[in-house]
Formats: structure tokens, sequence, C-alpha cells
């Protein structure tokens, strides 16, 4: 017998998924999630848990559908978060920055993955994530060494991989290049300070605003618009660089926005991405000036600011503008600065000598896959992001200025001759080769490291056994599920690899699911304190009603607003189910795997409960098919709670406790008893074998209480009983009660007050019907029929019925009149406020889908309840 309360934590612990998550079914057709692995320094946090929970759903409810199912699990090992967290950790500890050799700090990284690392992954196992953990892989594994070796010895070989000079952005504090997808624009207070540049050999000068009067010393132009006429007469004359006095010409360029600053720009091109494009359309020469940790550096820089850091050159070179006027003015704004997404420092564009892999070329079979169909995004409309990420596609920059990852496989002869291989040994073989001599031949190998995504966009074939033997079984048949923000990290590039490694496209679906927000629609931050923690959540409620909430709330295309009271709501839900299997086992209620058939059932509700959960499980099916998450915990609850709960069992109530039945005219036999039992039992177990994939540990708690070891997916296929004369019996009377309980709650009518009725109709089957379930009519809607009503009464429609029902002396009509005519004038004003602000364009324009839906909704509410309002006045006499 079940425990009165519900406690998750008193079973929850007791289940393990690890025998499952490792069985194959070799004969059956293959299914493969691949989890996204999470860096070895993570986390659980909520959007984890939403992305982990609806792979964790598909993998289940696939197994339970016969498929040979892999779920994947990995980690990444998050080359610059890592080292950062390590190094910290060291420098904490006494070691002085810049004091570490290579070797050395590896391998303090290695013995702080293995002690520390993986956090996330005993994390995961109290959400119930059901991955098979005895595969479980690292990105710098032996086997992923191995082939990101191999991969970028033939991208190399076939000219995708190249080194060469671009400008890129750096970070100062980690002193490595980061790619352009790492950047995060944040808006900040700054200053705009209007430097004069002077003609020279001429009186007067130039006004130019900048946010960064300390790179005025890489200054090689000013630009200014042609068809500005402030300029005209002064593009091809010089000016003089404040401060050193350098002679620059000035150029016409569409750069200059005549409308932005006073329409004239200083062009640094070394260091700023639009002067770079504007210096190479001129011609103009590139002068560094800062070096890899942010200080002023190189022969151009004057002598007080050589090697002084980037922020206290700028307040230095502010205050010396001043003493020398020219200085003009100073404005305060806001605009965006790109910082580091890791480091958090204000990043420098700066050119470098880099690694870079030609994803323009590698773009093109993967965008005609997706236009091919080969690939679906779900939903549809992503695939547009994606095009449009393909379509700008700039070279990609794989090195990474750091230590921990997979060092770049090349080596560089005395001449600066390259040799990529596997190993230094064959690097060797080929310089010896290549000189034409076996003595003094030093090599010395890249120091850089490859970006992380490099090689997660190898991960579907990494896990898979490649380069040496890929599992085909798994390879093209396995779905992506993942938000949105790194279908250009990670998904276009495990696409483009795929094709170009293996020659087919790694997966066919690939599902983006929405954002978790706080309830109010923010995204959740440590600085905002509306970080919701998804493992207190399973502490407090459970982890199955975290489970149950995110995929209840995971709508296509919509973020999810994120709350505990949300999470109680889906316990509330499993404690209902739990009450219903306790309230099965004190009537004896089982389910008997041998005797019952849902075909073989007469009794009309056994008949109607049977329709209904064929109709849920083909739904349930259906949606997590289309991935409609959200639609299939709908499925389930509506069926739960409203069809059984709320009606059968109501119904149900007379035949199990009394010796009168549904059937007034008839005694309740003990085959009608045992009929009603089984098909209760039967019921249960529907519900709890399609709640698996959703709840795993209570499913298994429940389907143990009710004597079933194995669950397995319903088979309603088989059930072929013709249903429909019971269901629409059971809908007919179902009908009679909500409405006659809509209409006493609308009037205020207490449920235990009994009212007579009068039902009006020419149809005498469903005179007859209300005369057989009268019990059951006034247990649950209070109702007794009459032949004749001399009282006050509101008329009920029901299809082709009319049920009068009495309210003379339950109600004072007057005051009741009153009432309704105050909440419609209110009703009417809030509506006229709806329709107005639906009217507005600039409502339209500002507000979020979510919340111009939630005002329709709101409208389609206030004519509801006004046109009820309207319908009950007109009777009230």
């Amino acid at each position: 017998m079940l425990a009165k309360n519900f406690d998750p934590k008193s079973f929850e612990k007791d289940f393990s998924f690890a025998a499952e998550a490792a069985h194959r079914n070799e004969d059956a057709e293959s299914f493969m999630v691949l989890l996204p692995p999470p860096n070895v320094t993570g986390s659980l946090h909520v959007g984890h848990a939403l992305c982990y929970t609806l792979q964790d759903i598909m993998v289940r409810y696939k197994r339970l559908k016969g498929y040979n199912v892999l779920f994947q699990p990995g980690l990444d090992h998050a080359g610059i978060v890592t080292q950062l967290l390590v190094e910290k950790q060291l420098y904490e500890k006494g070691a002085k920055k810049g004091s570490l050799e290579r070797e050395e700090l590896l391998r303090e990284i290695w013995r702080w993955k293995e002690n520390s690392g993986g956090t996330i992954l005993e994390q995961m196992k109290v959400l119930g994530i059901s991955c098979d953990f005895s595969r479980l892989r690292f990105t710098m594994d032996d086997g992923s060494k191995k082939a990101v070796s191999r991969l970028f010895i033939r991208l190399y070989n076939d000219g995708l991989a190249y080194r060469g000079e671009r400008m890129v952005n750096w970070d100062p504090l980690i002193q490595s290049a980061i790619s352009d997808l790492e950047v995060v624009e944040k808006e900040v207070s700054a200053k705009s300070w209007y430097l004069k540049y002077k003609l020279e050999n001429a009186d007067g000068f130039i006004s130019i605003a900048t946010t960064r009067p300390e790179m005025l010393f890489g200054d090689v132009a000013v630009a200014v618009n042609p068809r500005d006429t402030r300029y005209i007469d002064l593009i091809g004359k010089k000016v003089l660089v404040p401060i050193i006095n350098r002679s620059v010409p000035i150029i016409a360029d569409d750069y200059a926005d005549p409308e932005k600053g006073t329409g004239a720009v200083k062009i640094t091109p070394a260091h700023d991405f639009n002067d770079f494009e504007v210096g190479k359309r001129h011609g103009l020469s590139l002068v560094n000036i800062m070096n890899e940790r942010g200080e002023l550096e190189g022969e151009e820089i004057p002598e007080q600011f050589r090697n002084m850091d980037r922020f206290k050159a700028r307040e230095a070179v502010v205050a010396l503008l001043e003493s020398e006027d020219l200085l003009e003015k100073v404005e305060a704004i806001k605009h965006k600065v790109p910082f580091g997404d890791r480091s958090g420092v204000m990043l420098e564009p700066r050119i470098t000598r880099q690694w870079f892999i030609d994803a323009a070329k590698l773009s093109i079979p993967a965008v005609k896959a997706v236009k091919e169909g080969k690939i679906a995004f779900i939903p549809k409309h992503w695939e547009n992001l994606f095009f449009e990420w393909m379509k700008n596609i700039e070279p990609w920059c794989i090195s990474r200025q750091i230590w921990w990852g997979h060092r770049i496989p090349a080596w560089y002869g005395p001449d600066g001759q390259i040799f990529v291989a596997e190993t230094a040994e064959e690097a060797l073989q080929k310089a010896i080769v290549f000189y034409g001599k076996k003595d003094d031949v030093e090599l010395v190998q890249d120091n850089d490291v490859l970006d992380t995504w490099y090689s997660s966009g190898m991960w579907p074939f990494i896990v898979l056994g490649w380069p040496d033997e890929l599992d085909l079984n798994f390879y093209s048949k396995m779905i992506i599920v993942t938000g949105f923000d790194i279908i250009f990290f990670w998904i276009a590039r495990m696409i483009m690899f795929g094709i170009y490694a293996v020659g087919d496209v790694p997966f066919g679906n690939v599902y983006i699911h929405g954002l978790v927000r706080d309830e109010k629609g923010q995204k959740m931050s440590k600085s905002k304190g509306n970080v919701i923690d998804p493992l207190q959540l399973c502490d407090i409620y459970g982890a199955d009603a975290v489970r149950y909430t995110l995929a209840s709330a995971a709508s296509p295309g919509r973020d999810i607003k994120m709350s505990a009271q949300m999470v109680e709501i889906g316990r509330n839900f499993l404690t209902k189910l739990w009450n219903v299997v306790r309230f099965a086992q004190m009537n004896d209620c089982a389910y008997c795997t041998k005797d019952f058939n849902a075909n073989t059932v007469k009794h009309p509700l056994a008949q109607w409960i049977v329709h209904k959960i064929k109709n849920m499980v083909q739904d349930v099916e259906n949606s997590l098919e289309n991935y409609r998450f959200d639609e299939a915990t709908r499925s389930i609850y509506q069926c739960v709670w409203n069809s059984f709960c709320d009606w059968y069992m109501e119904f149900l109530k007379p035949i199990l406790q009394s010796e009168s039945g549904i059937d007034a005219s008839n005694d309740v036999t003990a085959s009608m008893k045992k009929e009603i039992r089984d098909v209760t039992g039967w019921a249960i177990l529907q519900f709890v074998q399609v709640l698996y994939p959703i709840a795993p540990f209570m499913a298994k708690k429940l389907s143990g209480e009710l004597g079933v070891a194995d669950i397995s997916w319903p088979d309603v296929s088989a059930i072929t009983l013709d249903c429909g004369d019971s269901v629409e019996k059971i809908d007919r009377i179902q009908s009679v009660i909500s409405a006659v309980r809509s209409t006493r709650k609308f009037l205020g009518i207490a449920p235990s007050e009994k009212l007579e009725a009068k039902i009006e109709t020419t149809d005498d089957a469903f005179r007859q019907l209300c005369d057989e379930y009268r019990e059951i009519l006034l247990r649950m809607a209070g109702i007794f029929a009459v032949q004749k009503l001399d009282s006050q009464s509101i008329p009920v429609v029901i299809a082709d019925a009319v049920v009068h029902i009495g309210f003379e002396g339950k109600i004072d009509a007057q005051a009741e009149k009153k009432r309704l005519h105050d909440e419609m004038k209110k009703l009417e004003k809030n509506r006229a406020d709806t329709i107005n602000r639906l009217n507005n364009e600039d409502f339209l324009r500002k507000a979020s889908v979510d919340i111009v839906q939630e005002h329709k909704d709101r409208l389609d509410s206030f004519n509801d309840r006004i046109n009820k309002i309207n319908y009950i006045t007109q009777n009230l006499m």
C-alpha cells in the first residue's frame, strides 16, 4: 500500500536507470540522442535541466516503443574556462602569474579534472537523465585526440585549414584570440572626446569624436564622406595627429557618416574592424600600438606612454591633450562595447597570425543538405537563422593562445616551413624529406591549441568511433535537442564537419527549445537575483515535478516563464495520480495482465474510460513524435485529472461503495464490480506507462505498486471496441452536470443546495438517460427532476434539450441583477482598454508574442463573461 502522503524523497533515490540506458535492442530501428557535452567545469542550471529533460523524454519514449536507443553522454574540456579556473586556484595558493610551465599547468588541470570535474554528470542523475554513462566520452580522451588530429591534417592537405594574418577579437586577460561568436556586446556609460586634428600648412583644425583617445598613436588617416559639403575642399589635404604630429591624409570614404559626431573619423586600421576595411580600400599602412596584454607598445608610442595599460593610458593621453589645448569638448554617452563572454574584459581588435578554416567552402554542402530536407529544424523558422549565418560566414579562427586543449598538430622548421602530422615523429620524417637531410633538422611544435568548438563540431562521429570504425547504426539516425544560441556554434559546425569527414549528415532533426526565463519573462542572472536552481526545486518538489513542469511549458518557438509555483502545480498533479493509485489499492482495483481485455468490457462507464484512454495514448504518441512536449503533458493531465478523477471516479464510487449503482433500476452485480475494478486498474496502468518518459521515478514506483515489473508503451492499436453509444451517454450526462455547476457557480448557489430541475426536450432517449442517471445528477449536480416547475428558473441549453433550473428562495434576483450589472460595467471597460491596446501599433511593435497573445486571451475571456452575464440577466425575473 502506498503511503498516504506523496513524498518523492522517499523513493527517487531508490531507482537507477543504468541498466536500461545500456541495453541495446540490436534488431530494431536505431534512434540516438547526442547530449550537448557540458563543460567539465559546469554545474546544472535550469537551461541544462530543460534541454536534458526533453532529450530524456524522447529517449525513454523510443525505448518503450522498442527502438534500439543510444543516449550518448560526454564532457567538453572547455579550454578557456577550465584553464582560467585552475590558474585562479593556483594563484590563490601562492603561484605567481606567468611562472607556470606548460606541462606543469596541464598536469594540474588533468588532476583537477579527475578530482573535481564532471560534477554535472551526478547532478543529471538526480534529474533522472538516463544517458548510457558506461559510454561516457571526453573531448580530450585518446580517441578524440586521434580524431581531431586526423581531421586537421585532412583539412590542411585539402587547403581548408591554413595559417594567415587577419584581424581578430583579442582577449587581453586570456591573451588569446577568441571567436566572433564568443563576443558579448554590452551597453556601457562612456565619454566621447572631441580631439583637434590641426590642418597641415594651414590654419584651423578638424574636430573628431572618439571614445578611444589612447589609440590615436595608431592613426594613419582621417576619413570624411565624399558627399559631406563641410569637408569636400579638404579631401586630399593633410592633418597632424595630436601629440605625435604625424602627418596623415584626409581621405574620402562612405564609411564616414555625416550624421554621427562631426562627420569626420580617425582611421586606425590595426585596431578597428571597420578601419581595417577602410585601410585596405585606400592602401593605408598598419601601425600596431598594443601588445597582447592590452598595453601600449611600439616605436610609435611616446616614451611616457610605453608599456602603460590601455585604460591608464587613456587618462594620461586625455590629460596631455587638455594641457596642450587639443581637446575641444567632452560628451557623456552610452554605447556598445565588445566583451569576452568568458573573461568578462573588454576586447581589442588586433591583427595576429592565426590558424583558420575556410568555413565558406565547408558551408556549401551544409546549406544544401538543409535546403533539400536532409536536416529539419523544428520549429522550421530556425532554418532562416541558420541560412543567414551561413550566408555571411567568415573564415573560422580555430587557434587559441592557451595551453589546455588540443595542441595544433603543426611543426615549424628553421625557415618557418610548416609540417602537419599526427606525431612529432611523422612531422620529422616529412621535414627530412623536404630538406633532403637527416641531421640538424629541428622542429618546433605550434604552441596554440584548437578552439573548443572544433572538437565539439566533430562530436557526432567521434563518439561513434571515427576515424577507426564508424558505427553506422546510429550515425545520421540521431536527433539534436538544444537552444537557438548554439545553432552556429555547434549545429552548423557539426553539419559541416560531418558531411566533410563522413560524407553524410550526422543527424536528421534539430529541435530548438526556448530560453528559460523568470516568471516575469526576464533573463536570469546572478546580479538580478532571479536565478532558479533546478536542484533546489528537485529537493523541494521532486525531480519528476521539475521534469513535468519543464515539459509542460516547452512550447515550440516560445520561451518559458519559470517559477516555483509552476513546479508546485506539477507536484500537485503527481500527487493526484499518487492518490488515484492509492484509491485503487484501497478498492481492490488491480490490473490483471492475464484476464483483462479492453475489447470485452460492457458497462457504459467502462467503455467510456477505455475510449478516453485510447484517445489519450494516441494523442501523446502523436505529440511526442512531433516534439510537442507541452501537448503530450496536457493530454495526460486532462485525461488523468479531468476525465478520470473529476468524472470517472465520481461515477465509479456508487458502484464500488454501495449496492445500488449507476443504473438505479438494477442492482450492482459481482461481475459488474469486477469489470469496473479491472478497467480501473487497467486505466491507471496506462497513465503510469505514458507518464514514464516524463516522470520516470514516480512511474517506476507506481508500476511496482500495481504489480508490473517492466514498463512498456500501451498498445492501444488492438482496441477495436465500438464505444460510441456509451461515450455519447456519459458525455451527455457530463454536459448536464457541467452546465448546471457552471450556472450555480455564476449565481453563487452553494453546491450543497438541492435544486429542482425540469428537462424540456423532444428527445425521449435523453429524457430516459437523465432518469437512468438521476442519482448521479443529484449527487454531482445537486438537481432532481420534476415534471412541473412553478418557481423562478434559469434555462440551460444542452444540445437539443433545455434544463430549467429552479432558483426561487436560493438567491435574491434583484440583488443578483445589480451585482451582475456592476460587474458588466467593469468588464466592458476592461474589454475596451484591451481592444485599444491591441489596436495600438506602437504596443504591437514593442510587445513580445507572448504578451500579445495574453491580451488576446484576456479579450476572449471578457467576451465570454459578458455574454454569460447578458444571458443570465435576461432570464432573471
